[in-house]
C-alpha cells in the first residue's frame, strides 16, 4: 500500500478497504497533528483535532474529486475543523500543562534553555493571537513551510490574498514581538 499514491488510496477506501486508510493517515499525521498544535498552542488540544480531522476526512471522503491532488484537499479540511474549534474555545492563558512541560525540561544550561522556551512561547503566542485570516496563512508559511501556491491551494483563495495576508500578518507580528527583537539587539551587542 506504500507505493500506491494518495489518490489511488482514496478509491481503495471509498471500496471499503480500511487498510488504505490507515495508509493515509501514517502518510499525514504527523503534518495533521503539526498544523493542528501551531494553531492551537496545546499538546492535548492537538492530539484531539489530529484525530478529529481525520474522522472527519473519513465522513467526506466520498466527496473528494479524484481529477484534483489529495494533500491540498486534505489540508484544507484539517484546517477547517482546526478554525471551527478555535471559533468554539474560549481564549485562554498559558495551561497547567505547559507550565508543567516548562518546569520539566532539560536544565543542563539553564540560563539558555530558559530563554529558548520563553521566545517560543512568546513567539507561539503572538502567532495564536493573530487574527484567524492571517493566523492561518503564518502558520502554513513559515511553521509548516508551504509554498504560495499550495497555501492557496489549502485555502482556496487566490495567491495574490495569500500575499496580502501574509505581508499584513508579519506586521502584526512584528509589532507584538518588537520587544523580543529589541531584547535579542541588546543582548547580542552586550555579548560581543
Amino acid at each position: 500500500m506504500n507505493r500506491l499514491q494518495d489518490e489511488e488510496l482514496v478509491v481503495l477506501c471509498l471500496q471499503g478497504n480500511r487498510d488504505a486508510f490507515a495508509e493515509l493517515v501514517k502518510r499525514y499525521e504527523r503534518q495533521i497533528y503539526s498544523l493542528a498544535y501551531r494553531l492551537t498552542n496545546n499538546y492535548h488540544d492537538a492530539i484531539d483535532l489530529s484525530q478529529e480531522v481525520f474522522l472527519h476526512l473519513y465522513r467526506v471522503l466520498d466527496k473528494f474529486d479524484g481529477e484534483r491532488k489529495f494533500f491540498p484537499w486534505m489540508y484544507r479540511i484539517a484546517t477547517n475543523v482546526c478554525y471551527n474549534a478555535l471559533k468554539k474555545k474560549p481564549k485562554e492563558s498559558t495551561t497547567l500543562d505547559q507550565v508543567m512541560e516548562f518546569i520539566s525540561d532539560d536544565k543542563s544550561q539553564p540560563e539558555i534553555t530558559f530563554e529558548k522556551k520563553e521566545v517560543q512561547e512568546t513567539v507561539q503566542k503572538a502567532i495564536a493571537e493573530l487574527p484567524e485570516n492571517f493566523r492561518v496563512p503564518v502558520v502554513l508559511k513559515y511553521l509548516e513551510d508551504l509554498s504560495y501556491q499550495q497555501i492557496s491551494e489549502v485555502m482556496e483563495l487566490p495567491v495574490s490574498t495569500i500575499e496580502t495576508r501574509l505581508y499584513r500578518g508579519r506586521i502584526m507580528l512584528q509589532k507584538k514581538l518588537k520587544f523580543i527583537l529589541e531584547r535579542g539587539a541588546k543582548s547580542g551587542m552586550s555579548s560581543g
